[in-house]
């Protein structure tokens, strides 16, 4: 499904979806549209009345993803793929079930919401997407439900797993259209409140950690995890998928993390712009500056002397309103969720030499990385939790990020002081 907020969980077990397949309701007159792989009914009269170009561009949509999909090695139902153009509930735009046929086998179902419900979300919208993009995107989301169905009823993937269903149909619409961006709008909630749910209770808000995978790995990844996700459950499954890849989910998610912190994830620079600070009660005005992205749980001022960085200093300023909330000013350091992720910031006027170190709760497997911006360029690594970490002098900005697995307090707490280079 692809809704503004709404989590879906993919299974076989269905039930029966009897009034989105009548050829005419309530007077209506409904048409058929054949196309090589899918069987588009629609509405020609009355107030569900469906424009032909508007049939057109969704019979487009869906066969340009599913040529894309099939080329990537996905596999799918026999056609034809029955597709309902319905006037879906406001913040609705598409949906994927599946009907039993009559004889014990599954047909998928899509719906696709009318001109008027997709006109009406983007104007909701914080990301700016057009009309036929986000047409086009909302095609690629069902259909890749559509092949996580497949894979479940086949045996070939286990689609119950929360943590990738919404979250990889909501990447892969980066990957089929572009210029639509739309998946940045639900990763909002994962952007001002890194560290607000465990990742394996994430749905649509994941998707831009899909998306940085997708532009790292390709589209195979998603087929790898698929299969793998036929014997092996949450990250055991993805570090299989990740292994053929030379790496690991959470090596991934470390690099994905620092790359958020010095923005060199995809169209970071349209994150910096989607949501103002909070200023009283107005709603959205561009004459506010942008909040933070991602939202910060530390910021300081190193002068030079001996510093501990142990509480939180910093929340998110944003209007737009996380269902997730941030620890609170002056509450102890910690990685609360599982792979969640905090952002911390010194800021160095004098860009003086530091050392940098690192003190965890000894339960706790940390991910730890640092980043140094340097006339306006970054560089990062990964930074080891039980030897000191040493910056050169020139270092104007160094961004610290700290993510964990899942056993553990999560609490932690840096120490910094100057280095020998800086007249220690």
């Amino acid at each position: 499904m692809k809704s503004l907020r709404n989590p879906r969980i993919a299974t076989c077990a269905l039930v029966f979806l009897l009034s989105a397949s009548l050829l005419s309701t309530f007077g209506q007159v409904r048409e058929e549209r054949q196309t090589p792989h899918f069987l588009i009914r629609y509405s020609t009269s009355g107030a569900d009345a469906v424009p032909a170009s508007y049939v057109r561009l969704v019979e487009e949509s869906l066969e340009d993803a599913y040529e894309m999909f099939i080329q990537a090695g996905f596999e799918c139902f026999e056609p034809s793929i029955l597709v309902d153009i319905l006037h879906l509930p406001v913040g609705e735009l598409g949906t994927e079930s599946l009907i039993e046929d009559g004889s014990g086998s599954w047909t998928p179902l899509i719906e696709i919401a009318s001109p008027s419900v997709m006109s009406a979300a983007i104007g909701s919208f914080y990301t700016s997407v057009s009309f036929e993009d986000l047409v086009r995107s909302t095609c690629a989301h069902e259909i890749f439900h559509v092949l996580q169905d497949y894979a479940d009823c086949t045996g070939s993937g286990d689609m119950s797993e929360i943590a990738w269903v919404e979250a990889h149909a909501t990447a892969v619409q980066e990957f089929v259209v572009p210029t639509a961006n739309d998946y940045l709008e639900p990763a909002l909630e994962f952007l001002l409140a890194p560290d607000g749910v465990a990742f394996f209770h994430r749905s649509y808000d994941a998707g831009i950690y899909w998306v940085y995978v997708l532009d790292n790995y390709g589209i195979q990844i998603l087929r790898d995890i698929m299969i793998a996700s036929a014997t092996y459950e949450g990250w055991h499954a993805l570090d299989h998928a990740f292994s053929g890849y030379g790496t690991s989910f959470f090596e991934t998610w470390l690099d994905f993390a620092l790359a958020l912190a010095t923005g060199e994830v995809p169209d970071a620079k349209i994150l910096s712009t989607l949501v103002p600070q909070v200023a009283g009660s107005d709603w959205w005005t561009r004459n506010r500056d942008p909040a933070r992205i991602p939202a910060l749980t530390y910021q300081q001022t190193w002068t030079g002397e001996p510093l501990t960085v142990h509480e939180v200093t910093a929340q998110n300023e944003s209007t737009y309103a996380p269902y997730l909330s941030d620890d609170a000013l002056g509450a102890p350091l910690r990685v609360a969720h599982s792979y969640g992720i905090d952002f911390l910031e010194i800021l160095n006027p004098e860009t003086m030499g530091m050392i940098l170190a690192f003190t965890g709760n000894p339960e706790t497997v940390f991910g730890v990385g640092v980043a140094e911006q340097r006339g306006g360029d970054w560089s990062y690594a990964a930074m080891s939790e039980t030897h000191p970490h040493v910056i050169a002098s020139g270092a104007e900005i160094v961004r610290l990020v700290v993510t964990r697995t899942e056993s553990g307090t999560g609490t932690y707490s840096f120490s910094i002081r100057p280095s020998e280079s800086s007249g220690e």
